[in-house]
């Protein structure tokens, strides 16, 4: 397996999970990563009435890539690529540096986890899979510390 690039700042993705974030008509499918300064949501895929055949293709969301052994197909490429080449990929992908993090909260919603992550500008609802969540709560907690509440 290959190791992660670093930038020439030394910045490398450290983890992550697929994450869906709801539209208002479907939802549209995001990576969020985490590299040592910040968090990155890159852009995978839209779903939604117009490409509903879509989902089936990708199947059911990756279990997050804490360990090597679990990443699979884009999430691994993804964490391969160097921070900055992640946010060229596409207009809409954008970074969030860790000081602009008031909060991430985890609860369960309905088969699904919800992710709530507030910034100083923003509020994000993200869903994910309960497994690919419980997957990165050693990477968040240790990267933001207080700041990650994963209630039951």
């Amino acid at each position: 397996m290959s190791d992660p690039i670093k930038s020439e700042t030394g910045e490398r993705v450290l983890g992550g999970l697929e994450v869906e974030a709801p539209l208002r008509f479907g939802s549209e499918r995001l990576f969020l990563l985490f590299t040592q300064s910040r968090l990155i949501l890159a852009h995978h895929a839209k779903l939604g009435r117009v490409s509903v055949p879509m989902y089936s293709l990708f199947g059911k969301m990756a279990e997050g890539l804490r360990k090597p052994g679990r990443k699979t197909g884009s999430l691994e490429k993804m964490a391969l690529m160097e921070p900055d080449g992640i946010l060229g990929l596409h207009r809409d992908n954008f970074s969030v540096e860790y000081p602009q993090v008031v909060s991430v909260k985890v609860e369960p919603a309905g088969g699904k986890s919800r992710i709530t992550l507030v910034t100083m500008d923003q509020k994000y609802e993200l869903y994910a899979s309960p497994v690919a969540v419980d997957g990165v709560e050693h990477d968040l907690r240790s990267l933001l510390g207080r700041r990650v509440e994963y209630r039951s």
